[in-house]
């Protein structure tokens, strides 16, 4: 298990506790006992959620802005699960909580977090109009697109990922995570990947077990993998040369899924890498910043 940074924990079974800056414990009184690897996390950052029970919970869930994922075992009485920080979140206090039913009693666990600001930068760009602005069919297509991604996001499997994850290329040096994108002179979605300026053809790998989600084409990914990771946990990769997987397949941490290309929007060879939790749109970079077991 890693160490865990002191939050403000209310536990409930039967009653409600309040346990004020307590660590991750085992709970030894019939409770549930929750701990966040960091109280302030700021925009676009990982949190990695532990629970831990004197036995067996039955039917535990993680709840987080207002849906419910599949938490893993790690240990008997130990389980795990990740959320995020999205890089468009509202600042200010959040709440967290771990349910189920332990000897046939529901039983509860809360923790409130406080979500830091974060500054991001602003990038300019001046693309060809051609880049930049769709003709009705193009805006049909992107929409049906994304559509269909966030379909297949929308999929809650049971956790595969482990902690620590594995970077996608074997040189990683991100770049643009948060940018709020200003393209000629109109403002845009802020950027929730990473890019990867590598030449074409360097190797991309998974970054944990899972099973591909996507593979295809894409207008503005291009040769597109996804692979859900389960718990809600997916990473997306765009712009590859070529793909070497097939929706559906079983994926294991490190198998090669393609290469770094240029295909799609991309005015020349780089990975997008994105990853998305339960919350939303984490910084790849702080994800592989978590500490191993």
């Amino acid at each position: 298990m890693i160490g865990l940074g002191s939050v403000g924990i209310l536990a409930l079974c039967c009653g409600l506790t309040v346990i004020a800056g307590a660590p991750a414990l085992a709970a030894s009184d019939g409770t549930l006992s929750i701990s966040v690897s960091t109280g302030t996390p700021a925009l676009g950052d990982p949190v990695v959620v532990e629970v831990a029970a004197p036995g067996a919970v039955d039917n535990l869930v993680l709840r987080w802005k207002g849906a419910a994922w599949p938490m893993r075992e790690t240990a008997p009485g130990r389980y795990e699960g990740l959320i995020g920080v999205d890089l468009d979140d509202p600042v200010g206090p959040a709440m967290v909580s771990a349910e189920g039913f332990l000897d046939g009693a529901r039983t509860r666990a809360e923790a409130v977090v406080t979500i830091s600001p974060r500054k991001f930068a602003v990038q300019e760009l001046t693309l060809p109009k051609g880049m930049a602005e769709f003709d009705d069919a193009t805006l049909v297509r992107i929409g049906a697109e994304a559509a269909e991604l966030s379909r297949r996001f929308s999929r809650v499997t049971p956790p595969r990922w482990r902690i620590p994850f594995l970077p996608p290329v074997e040189e990683y040096r991100p770049e643009n995570f948060g940018a709020r994108r200003v393209i000629n002179g109109d403002r845009r979605m802020p950027h929730s990947a990473v890019d990867i300026r590598l030449p074409g053809g360097t190797p991309v790998r998974a970054i944990a077990d899972g099973r591909v989600a996507f593979a295809g084409e894409q207008f503005f990914g291009g040769r597109s993998v996804v692979i859900d990771h389960g718990g809600g946990v997916f990473s997306v990769y765009y712009h590859l040369k070529e793909f070497s997987v097939a929706e559906g397949q079983e994926i294991f941490r490190g198998d090669r899924i393609g290469s770094v290309g240029a295909t799609g929007r991309a005015t020349g060879p780089h990975l997008h890498f994105g990853v998305r939790v339960p919350g939303g749109r984490v910084d790849p970079t702080r994800l592989f910043a978590l500490p191993g077991r």
